[in-house]
């Protein structure tokens, strides 16, 4: 579609995880019955990327991506990433993971994609106790390990986090371990009530605790708090912070793993499905949103 500068997406290619993270937006962990084949998945990739002329980041999670119809050899989610690759207006390709069921063989995979940008690990603290409370006991030290594995192998590495009362304090620590462990940063993402995560309704922060976390990562970047109002999103790296607005509208989506699209992952109103409507029709739908973007808020921010 012309007239959009640059598109993104995080496609979440499966709902199968072998976590119980207290924040998950899924209502349950195990789900692979929405699951589509992997030629199915390519022909999506064929309808999004030929519909948007300019520059596209896809961010490829789950669930658990490396799950994906992994069955003995069959890693299906590289085969993905691999043909993705093909596409001359692919800008940037990562891969988000909690690094569950990362092996050696993964890692080798990751390096033999030709346009990958990052890998994006999920990790809440830099305090085991507070990380593992939220994503489950033992992943803390798993994460880590595979960070420094990771990075080890010429991979750049961003840690993610979700904010909440359980973990917020925990910004700049968050920013110091992402230097230690050789990482390319940071990036912090308030948390939404959705799926299981409405079980913790009341971990959502309020107006005077984000308002800690601007001013820790203002002190981590060396800017003004001020500056980082306008955003709902950070990056912090190594030399320099990037924030990012509420991005409803025609530019970005959230792709399911039955081909349903969302405004946005915390926005769960279908705007069609692909491949069967097509994605000029679904950027015509999305393209309403772009004059509301309070509806990403509805959950009290």
């Amino acid at each position: 579609m012309d007239g959009i500068d640059e598109f993104g997406f995080q496609w979440h290619i499966t709902g199968a995880c072998p976590g119980r993270c207290l924040h998950c937006y899924q209502s349950g962990s195990d789900d692979v019955a929405a699951e589509l084949p992997a030629n199915e998945l390519k022909r999506i990739a064929d309808c999004i990327m030929s519909a948007v002329r300019g520059p596209v980041t896809v961010n490829i999670t789950g669930g658990e991506p490396l799950m994906y119809q992994r069955r003995g050899r069959s890693r299906g989610v590289f085969d993905l990433m691999s043909h993705l690759s093909t596409f001359n207006n692919l800008d940037e390709l990562n891969i988000i993971t909690s690094t569950h069921v990362m092996d050696s063989e993964d890692i080798d995979n990751l390096k033999a994609l030709p346009k990958l940008t990052f890998v994006k690990v999920s990790l809440e603290s830099n305090d085991q106790g507070i990380n593992d409370g939220i994503r489950g006991l033992g992943h803390f030290r798993m994460a880590a390990d595979n960070i420094v594995k990771l990075t080890a192998a010429g991979l750049q590495v961003i840690i993610m986090a979700t904010l909440s009362k359980r973990n917020y304090e925990s910004a700049a620590g968050l920013c110091a371990l992402a230097g230690d462990l050789g990482t390319q940063g940071v990036i912090f993402e308030r948390f939404v009530p959705l799926g299981c995560g409405n079980k913790m309704q009341n971990s959502v922060l309020t107006s005077s605790e984000w308002q800690e976390v601007l001013a820790a990562i203002a002190n981590v970047a060396g800017v003004s708090a001020d500056d980082l109002r306008p955003y709902k999103a950070f990056h912090v790296g190594k030399a320099e912070i990037s924030g990012a607005p509420c991005c409803l509208g025609p530019a970005s989506m959230a792709l399911m793993p039955d081909g349903t699209v969302y405004p946005c992952r915390r926005v769960p109103a279908p705007a069609g499905k692909l491949p069967d409507d097509g994605m000029e029709r679904i950027l015509g739908v999305l393209s309403g949103y772009s004059s509301t973007p309070q509806k990403c808020f509805d959950f009290g921010f």
